[in-house]
């Protein structure tokens, strides 16, 4: 029958069940037996317990090699008493107080963590395995279905990589399970194609709103600005019809942040339609000197992209004009600039973009050569007449 003084019972079924102590757990494990358990697998029992014991004492015994498919086995490995969640959420809180990231990126990252937790969260660490992570990512789906875009899982392994590469150097785990693993999804959606608005387009737009929102998109249209620079500049911030961009506000910024790149600090000057627009924009928030843009609203800076591109919504729907991103104000700029014949040189330093190269790429095709003038002023600069011999 089994004596539960002497740690062996009998189980449901075809085993018996050991009972030890064993790292402060009493611990009751299952034995299969051949079929309904005899005294003799009983006997048997108490012998391997009594091994499992002699183990214990002399600092030799391994759990998971004992009992390979008991549940329990990743209990007694460095990690295995450690929930992923508490140790994501430790990592994670450690990692924005040392890291200066930007506010989006902090709260890409935060939600990215949420994710990970809402699904792997009441894992053990140890059981983050290879398989347990491509499972997660081939089951994680968009609302439509589709699965996630590589980019979009290099994202989540920007977290998740250097975190278990965390618990590795704890000796926590033995390997980074990412170390082999190749994941990938869908194709990223392809971005908005550049569409600049026309005239008349324009002329239509800026018809279609008064006050300051007439003002913001008028400067927007001949500016160039990134929807993010736009809410964020400042009247200090222009000087001798030259306006300094040295700012941005995305749509997760807690506050005002610096530009990414080194180019996107730069000087834009000021053309005639703009200042116009700064001039009637001037009764509205200048004697406050902060930002030049209000949310009319509100009668407050626009708190984010978001807010604007609303109101670009509501505006571009009293019209008849083909919805276009917001952002496509810039791409007008660019557009215009060019295909009137301005200098490479500087449409790219006011668009902020790395090289002339980077403005090629993007807008060559609004670069005319079919000016009937085209070339001649290095013709006449550089004409000479040579005397012909006989």
């Amino acid at each position: 029958m089994g004596n539960s003084r002497t740690g062996v019972t009998k189980g449901s079924g075809s085993s018996i069940i050991l009972t030890f102590t064993y790292q402060e757990r009493t611990l009751r494990e299952r034995v299969k037996t051949r079929g309904k358990p005899t005294s003799a697998d009983l006997e048997r029992g108490r012998q391997k317990r009594q091994q499992i014991l002699y183990a214990i004492q002399d600092g030799t015994f391994d759990f998971a090699s004992t009992f390979p498919d008991s549940n329990k086995k990743h209990w007694f490995t460095p990690g295995g008493s450690t929930k992923f969640r508490a140790f994501l959420d430790r990592y994670h809180e450690k990692h924005l107080s040392n890291a200066d990231l930007a506010d989006a990126t902090e709260f890409t990252n935060t939600g990215i963590v949420n994710r990970l937790n809402e699904k792997l969260g009441k894992l053990y660490l140890t059981q983050i395995t290879g398989d347990v992570i491509e499972d997660f990512f081939d089951k994680k789906r968009l609302p439509n279905g589709k699965k996630i875009s590589t980019k979009t899982i290099k994202n989540y392994l920007a977290v998740l990589r250097p975190a278990l590469h965390s618990a590795v150097n704890s000796n926590l785990i033995p390997k980074n399970p990412l170390d082999t693993l190749v994941l990938t999804g869908s194709k990223s959606r392809a971005k908005e194609k550049i569409d600049p608005f026309s005239h008349s387009e324009i002329n239509t737009i800026l018809n279609n709103c008064t006050g300051q929102l007439h003002n913001i998109f008028k400067f927007a249209f001949w500016v160039g600005l990134r929807p993010s620079e736009l809410i964020e500049v400042k009247w200090n911030d222009i000087d001798d019809g030259v306006i300094y961009i040295s700012r941005k506000r995305t749509a997760y910024s807690k506050k005002a942040e610096i530009p990414k790149t080194e180019s996107s600090y730069r000087s834009i000057k000021l053309l005639p339609d703009a200042l116009a627009a700064l001039k009637d924009q001037a009764q509205y928030t200048h004697k406050l000197q902060q930002h030049i843009f209000h949310n009319p609203n509100t009668n407050e800076m626009w708190s984010s992209p978001k807010i604007y591109r609303e109101a670009w919504i509501r505006t571009l729907k009293k019209t008849t004009v083909t919805y276009r991103w917001p952002y496509q104000t810039r791409h007008t700029f660019a557009s215009m600039m060019l295909s009137a014949g301005e200098n490479l040189l500087w449409v790219s330093n006011a668009m902020g973009h790395k090289s002339t190269k980077e403005t090629l790429d993007t807008y060559s095709r609004w670069i005319k050569d079919s000016d009937s003038e085209v070339g001649m002023k290095a013709a006449n600069k550089y004409k000479f007449t040579p005397k012909i011999r006989d």
